[in-house]
């Protein structure tokens, strides 16, 4: 059962950290103007990167606050129409932070870099 929930855990690592990079990288290209704004004020290439990484990681937050909630409703359904006893573990709520935090940072990685490099000029007359 553990390998089973390793492999899980692992495809879901990989699915949200693909969803993440999508997300953000749809967001940089929406806002490529309003980054060249920022960076024509004097932000610095880290400082941008590191916005993006931080919005990246509250979307991260979100879903994984959404997926333990809806853990926890499964487990009451399940109660109530089965003599099936669900263990969730304060551990394996602790792994699934760990993870998906991880996948979010990972996921951020390309779209902040790339908005990092973007030249405030050419930003700027971004349509």
């Amino acid at each position: 059962m553990n390998v089973f929930l390793n492999v899980f855990i692992g495809i879901a690592a990989v699915i949200s950290a693909l969803v993440i990079l999508l997300t953000m990288y749809t967001t940089v290209t929406e806002r490529t103007r309003q980054i060249g704004i920022m960076k024509s004020l004097g932000m610095s290439n880290a400082k941008i990167a590191w916005t993006i990484t931080q919005e990246a990681l509250l979307i991260s937050l979100g879903g994984i606050f959404v997926g333990v909630i809806l853990t926890f409703a499964a487990r009451y359904g399940l109660n109530l129409i089965t003599t099936l006893e669900v263990e969730i573990s304060p551990v394996v709520i602790g792994i699934v932070l760990l993870v998906g935090l991880l996948g979010g940072a990972v996921g951020a990685l390309y779209p902040a870099l790339r908005a990092a490099r973007l030249d405030a000029v050419e930003a700027l007359s971004y349509e």
